[in-house]
């Protein structure tokens, strides 16, 4: 017997064994729950989905070893034999899996899902049958509206209310009840499009009244966090679910897209290399016409919003152009991703200073030679964003300023992902360092004793890279 279970995929390891289609829409389903996917064929189709981000691709035949450090397995091979090997081999590891051609011998199966904000409606056979359960999920989707999902999202905002927290245990029990009893007249009230009335009636339900804002925002700017999905704040979040339009970076996770607002509108801003570019002034002209319709906007971006990215700009031009704005600060990469590779930024042995510096000025300016030299005669640790590209003009002119040329550094890429790496050497060597392994972007740069704590402090899976691997 299954037992219907919702459990947390945002960067858990998954093992697809398999090339084909059935194996190819099991990646997908995975990777559109935040799974991070290995996946093992001799021969893959032509699905879109092998090149998607958060896929890696092994191209030989299945092996044992390759289950280490798997949350779980699916085996979607044409050969029976590879498909119980997964198996029994995943058993013996204490990884769960599943084996597409006999679904009821595996630990696990994917139902078929239908999920409006919150809510997640997933219909099943115990594997015997799955067309028979995207049926009646296909069938379901016309029941199960965005009205479910708003209804969810002002649940929640409530919930996270000073009034909701002052009631005790016995009183929020009673109100979720009388919550979900007035749960028709909310959704009706929310297609009629009567949202503050709908809001007010979950209130008066849950015996509650709480306080409305005295400047409902319109636009939301929102820190999406360094990379991984799950450091996207609460109240971040909550916006998220309320957004109706997200105009969106290349920073974000994407994965918090489909998590939070599947439904709005989704537009990609960002900086992409050898792609077409929005200009700030193109971005703010359409962050600007989407507000002015009525819609609730959310501007997406990674890391802090204020944090060396154009955050403060935006809010300014809509501050100027009279439209109400919030801004959600972001966990900065500028923080996570040394936390991440097992260094801390500040330490009472190494550091009692630390500062933050972008290396791309405005207009493409470099660094005037004055402003190297507050750097290096600055902090205690230097963090230096956008530095991955300039790692030898930054050591040159550090060393030349008076940092001595044996200080730790630290390149670390793709902060807080799965396949985030860090580089460790000095300033005398990182440059050649980096040269020989081109490391990937984006990158950040850490220069000071602090680095030297990485043996003791790793606690995340990454790839290390030092001078002795020359």
């Amino acid at each position: 017997m299954f037992l219907p279970v919702h459990i947390q995929m945002a960067n858990r390891p998954c093992l697809v064994v398999g090339g084909s289609d059935v194996a190819a829409r099991k990646c997908q389903k995975l990777l559109e729950h935040g799974a991070v996917i290995t996946a093992v064929a001799p021969l893959f189709n032509d699905d879109p989905v092998w090149t998607a981000g958060g896929v890696t691709l092994v191209r030989q035949g299945y092996e044992p070893g390759l289950l280490a450090g798997m949350f779980l397995a699916v085996a979607a091979t044409d050969d029976l034999q590879v498909n119980a090997a997964v198996l029994a081999d995943a058993e013996k590891r204490g990884v769960l899996a599943q084996r597409t051609d006999l679904a009821d011998a595996g630990d696990f199966f994917l139902p078929a899902t239908l999920r409006q904000g919150a809510l997640t409606v997933s219909f099943a056979t115990d594997g015997v049958n799955p067309a028979f359960s995207r049926m009646l999920r296909d069938e379901a989707a016309a029941a199960y509206d965005d009205a479910f999902g708003n209804y969810c999202t002002m649940t929640e905002e409530l919930r996270c209310s000073a009034p909701w927290h002052q009631l005790d245990k016995k009183q929020r029990k009673s109100g979720l009840r009388a919550m979900a009893r007035c749960s028709n007249k909310v959704l009706t009230l929310i297609r009629a499009g009567k949202q503050d009335e709908a809001r007010l009636t979950l209130e008066e339900a849950a015996g509650i009244k709480a306080q409305p804002s005295q400047h409902p925002a319109t636009v939301y700017l929102i820190g999406a966090g360094p990379g991984d999905p799950d450091l996207i704040t609460i109240k971040g979040a909550m916006r998220l679910r309320q957004a109706e339009v997200v105009l969106h970076d290349g920073y974000a996770n994407p994965v918090l897209l489909d998590r939070y607002c599947p439904q709005a509108e989704h537009i990609d801003v960002g900086k992409h290399k050898g792609g077409n570019c929005r200009t700030q002034t193109e971005i703010n002209t359409l962050l600007l016409e989407k507000a002015r319709t009525g819609a609730v906007v959310v501007r997406l971006k990674g890391g802090d919003p204020l944090m060396f990215g154009r955050g403060g700009e935006e809010a300014r031009m809509l501050s100027e152009q009279n439209i109400p704005f919030e801004i959600i600060p972001g966990v900065t990469s500028a923080l996570a991703a040394p936390a991440y590779a097992g260094i801390p930024v500040t330490d009472r042995e190494f550091s009692s200073s630390v500062g933050f510096y972008s290396m791309h000025k405005k207009n493409g300016q470099g660094l005037s030679e004055s402003e190297w030299q507050r750097i290096a005669n600055g902090p205690d640790t230097l963090v230096l964003l956008m530095g991955s590209t300039l790692l030898s003009e930054i050591a040159e002119n550090l060393i030349r300023y008076g940092r001595a040329a044996a200080t730790p550094v630290a390149l670390i890429t793709r902060g807080t992902h799965q396949d985030q790496s860090r580089y460790l050497s000095t300033l005398a060597g990182i440059s050649s360092l980096a040269a020989a392994h081109k490391p990937a972007r984006p990158g950040l740069v850490v220069v000071g004793d602090v680095v030297k704590v990485v043996p003791s402090m790793d606690w995340f899976s990454c790839v290390t890279v030092t001078d002795s691997e020359d």
